[in-house]
């Protein structure tokens, strides 16, 4: 089959030193403790051992069931276009309630905020119109097509000695499931629904039988075992010139466990901070700053902590942060 895309492999200096190719549309990567890469995309996922052959790859069974069921999609389809045909209707009434009372106050007692407001008013009940056409337009079609392509998406894949989990959209909302399965890929079992994620971008991770996952919209990372029960929840929301705190709108975007358990978190503006296996802040590593705003800012680390790696995406670049040599 023909190339979708590639894997760069690169030496720990960033130098490359191999690729190759991938016969599906990539999202998200990692490896097991073996050193094998796992490449997920589009409702897939191809296991590759360290010189990129291919091993096994397959399309992930709960998405094929997912997606066999065209009548369930079609009639969430259905409920979801009625219930926003319904909230914009509640609203467009609402804004033209609220005109006509003010159109009923005389002209010369109304007043300079009143007058303000008739403004702005008729101005936003003109441009329902246009939104009317949209709504009339929509088809039920429309949304189902959309949301097979989010079920297709995998955001984030982690492998453990014991499972493979995997990262998607539901059928239903706009949320994430995180789903588990064995290290061959059978007996699929969701272990967590309704998770919020920021810009399209929901990263988890492994360290020993844990969870983990970056919940931007929560300024924190979460713990949690096999089974999706919460352990901890590390981090809080604050001001960027405290450490200890995730600023922006949505941080922390990325998390990766090291081979000591040390637990590092990437944000969108190029901080990388580091906590214990147990959610202890341990301090912030290093900065690089980043263009662009809410993005994927994948980060790694070696082995003994040396190096950390994240994802330059807006720079199409790997930023290699070296620990400071002991003086």
């Amino acid at each position: 089959a023909k190339a979708t895309c590639e894997v760069h492999i690169f030496s720990p200096e960033g130098k490359k030193l191999s690729y190759f190719p991938v016969t599906f549309h990539a999202q998200c990567i990692n490896t097991d403790a073996a050193g094998n890469i796992y490449v997920a995309g589009d409702g897939k996922v191809a296991k590759f051992d360290k010189k990129g052959k291919e091993l096994t790859s397959f399309e992930l069974p709960h998405l094929k069931k997912l997606l066999e069921d065209k009548d369930g999609i079609r009639k969430e389809a259905q409920d979801q276009l009625d219930q926003q045909k319904k909230s914009f209707e509640a609203s467009v009434k609402r804004f033209e309630d609220m005109l006509k009372k003010l159109e009923e106050i005389p002209e010369e007692k109304r007043t300079d905020l009143q007058k303000n407001q008739l403004k702005q008013y008729q101005q936003i009940v003109k441009n329902f119109d246009q939104t009317r056409k949209f709504y009339d337009n929509r088809k039920v079609d429309d949304i189902v097509n959309q949301t097979l392509g989010r079920l297709r998406v995998i955001n984030g894949i982690a492998i453990s000695k014991k499972d493979v989990f995997i990262a998607c959209g539901e059928s239903k909302g706009f949320g994430y499931a995180v789903w588990r399965m064995t290290p061959d890929f059978k007996d699929a079992t969701q272990v967590l629904s309704a998770q919020r994620g920021c810009c399209g971008q929901f990263d988890i991770q492994v360290s020993g039988d844990e969870l983990l996952i970056a919940q931007n919209t929560m300024h924190a990372w979460v713990r949690y075992d096999r089974d999706g029960k919460e352990i901890g929840k590390h981090g809080k929301r604050g001001q960027d010139t405290d450490p200890e705190c995730f600023g922006g709108c949505c941080n922390p975007m990325n998390l990766r466990a090291n081979a000591a358990g040390d637990i590092f978190t990437a944000e969108s503006e190029g901080i990388i901070k580091r906590y214990s296996a147990k959610g202890e802040f341990l301090g912030t590593v290093g900065y690089a700053p980043l263009t662009g705003g809410c993005k994927n800012v994948g980060v790694g680390a070696s082995p003994d902590g040396s190096r950390v790696y994240f994802c330059d995406q807006p720079g199409s670049a790997i930023i290699i942060l070296a620990k400071k040599a002991a003086k």
